[in-house]
C-alpha cells in the first residue's frame, strides 16, 4: 500500500482510533452534527389556497396573540421559508433560509383558488433548471363549491386539474421537489360544518376520493412528495373546543395560527423523508 509523504503506517492505524474520540466528543459535549443530505434548493415557490397564505394567521394572532409577533407573514408558506421566532420558537433555525443559505422565495398562492387558479398559477412559473422546492395546497375550495349542489361526483375533474398544473410544473422545474398536501378537515369526520343543516355524508365521500387521488398521483414521480396535512388536522377541528382548534373562530374552513405552523411542520416533516 502506497502512503503519501511524511504519512506512516503507524499513522494511518491510529486513524479510526482518532475518528471514534472525535465522535465520543462530540457526544459527550451534547452536540450533534446535522444530518448529511444531498438535497439542496435555491428557489421555494409556493402555489394554491388559503390553507397556505397569510392573512388569516395573521388576523388570529392579532385577536389572540397582539404583539407576540414580529411580522404579519404568518402563513404556512411565509412560515416555511422564514420562521417568526418570537411565536414559533421551536422552529428556530429550521426555516427554508437557515437550511439553504441564499433561497428565494416567490409566493402565488391566493384566497380562495381553485383547481382553475392552480393552473393560471403555474403558468407565471418560469421555465429553469434550478433546484426548486414547491409547496401546493389545492381541492378544497372546488370541493366546498359543490356542498349542497345537485351536480354529479366533481372529484374526477377536479383531480386531472390538479395533476395536469402540477405536471406543468415539473415540465417547467424539472429539478423540482413539489410536497402535495392532502385537504384537511374541519369536521374532523362528524361531517357537520357550521350554517350546513345536517350532514354532508356525501361531500365527505367526494373528500375522501379527492385525497385518494392525490395520495396515488404523488407515488407516480420520485420528485413528488405527499404532504398529509389530513391526517395530521384530525382531531384539530369540530370535536375539541374552539381553543384547542387549529382552525380559525371565525371561519373553519381556514386555519388559525397554530394551524399554519403545523401545516409548515407537515411540510418540514415531508422533506425530512
Amino acid at each position: 500500500m502506497q502512503w503519501h509523504e511524511g504519512c506512516t503506517d503507524n499513522d494511518a492505524r491510529m486513524r479510526p482510533l482518532f475518528l471514534a474520540l472525535g465522535i465520543l466528543v462530540l457526544a459527550c459535549s451534547g452536540t450533534s452534527p446535522r444530518p448529511m443530505t444531498t438535497q439542496t434548493f435555491s428557489r421555494y415557490i409556493a402555489l394554491g389556497d388559503s390553507i397556505s397564505i397569510d392573512l388569516y394567521p395573521a388576523h388570529d394572532v392579532e385577536r389572540r396573540y397582539a404583539g407576540r409577533a414580529s411580522t404579519s407573514l404568518l402563513g404556512a408558506a411565509s412560515l416555511l421559508y422564514r420562521n417568526d421566532d418570537r411565536l414559533w420558537p421551536e422552529f428556530e433555525g429550521r426555516d427554508l433560509r437557515s437550511l439553504y443559505k441564499g433561497i428565494e422565495f416567490d409566493n402565488r398562492t391566493s384566497d380562495g383558488a381553485t383547481t382553475h387558479t392552480l393552473l393560471r398559477q403555474v403558468e407565471s412559473v418560469t421555465a429553469s433548471d434550478e433546484p426548486t422546492l414547491v409547496t401546493v395546497t389545492i381541492g378544497g375550495n372546488d370541493l366546498l363549491g359543490v356542498l349542497g349542489s345537485r351536480g354529479g361526483n366533481p372529484v374526477p375533474d377536479i383531480a386531472e386539474r390538479m395533476r395536469t398544473a402540477v405536471t406543468r410544473v415539473l415540465e417547467r422545474r424539472p429539478n423540482a421537489t413539489v410536497l402535495l398536501s392532502t385537504v384537511y378537515d374541519p369536521s374532523d369526520g362528524t361531517n357537520r360544518l357550521p350554517g350546513h343543516g345536517g350532514t354532508l355524508d356525501r361531500e365527505a365521500e367526494w373528500l375522501r376520493q379527492y385525497q385518494d387521488e392525490l395520495r396515488r398521483f404523488a407515488a407516480t414521480d420520485k420528485r413528488l412528495r405527499l404532504a398529509d396535512i389530513h391526517a395530521h388536522f384530525l382531531g384539530h377541528g369540530m370535536k375539541v373546543a374552539e381553543r384547542d382548534r387549529w382552525y380559525l373562530q371565525e371561519s373553519i374552513i381556514e386555519p388559525n395560527a397554530r394551524g399554519a405552523s403545523e401545516v409548515r411542520r407537515v411540510w418540514l416533516t415531508a422533506l425530512d423523508r
